[in-house]
């Protein structure tokens, strides 16, 4: 069975949880590109995704922070288990504060996420809260108590209610260092 990794902001496809995906699931095979949040459109990140599903028989996804909010949005498309690892859920304000930092060409960044935020993610929000959610996308979160970047996750929770599972992890904080104590739950998910 193949699994996609999703990377987060700043990171690569060789990313540390993409290999320890590798090594807690060594029976699956675990497909983590690189994406390029700098010079590609939330879109094109998106169609990127969507290609590696179908080429790869991607059956689960799993992303973390930048790549958990990628994660979420894939669901417009992806059926099958996701896991959210500290997903950025606030979009506008983690790119303001954490990645532009006044950068030359913020406000068309800004303007594209805006859009792409209201039209992908804020639909799957609807879909969630409504209880809607499709039944072949169970969605899991694995969330810290100490996220230093995304604060206590109460607003990512509200805007998805209809969840199959949280896991909180004290003394973790943004980048899930007890990724690896995920590993008989994200296992337990798998898709027959």
């Amino acid at each position: 069975m193949t699994i996609l990794y999703i990377h987060g902001y700043g990171s690569t496809g060789n990313a540390t949880k993409g290999q320890l995906l590798r090594k807690m699931l060594p029976e699956h095979r675990v497909v983590s590109p690189t994406f390029d949040y700098d010079h590609r459109a939330p879109q094109q990140i998106q169609e990127q995704i969507c290609q590696t599903v179908e080429k790869e028989s991607v059956r689960m996804i799993v992303g973390s922070s930048f790549g958990g909010y990628q994660t979420l949005c894939a669901t417009a498309f992806f059926h099958g288990p996701v896991w959210a690892i500290n997903p950025v859920h606030d979009v506008e304000t983690t790119i303001r504060r954490v990645i532009m930092q006044n950068e030359v060409g913020e406000k068309d960044y800004l303007e594209i996420y805006r859009t792409f935020d209201r039209e992908v993610f804020q639909r799957q929000v609807s879909l969630n809260q409504s209880g809607r959610w499709p039944d072949d996308t169970p969605l899991h979160f694995a969330l810290s108590t100490d996220d230093e970047l995304l604060g206590d996750h109460s607003a990512l929770l509200e805007m998805f209610p209809h969840h199959q599972k949280v896991i909180w992890k004290n003394h973790s904080g943004h980048r899930f260092f007890r990724f690896e104590e995920l590993a008989r739950d994200i296992a337990a998910s798998l898709p027959a």
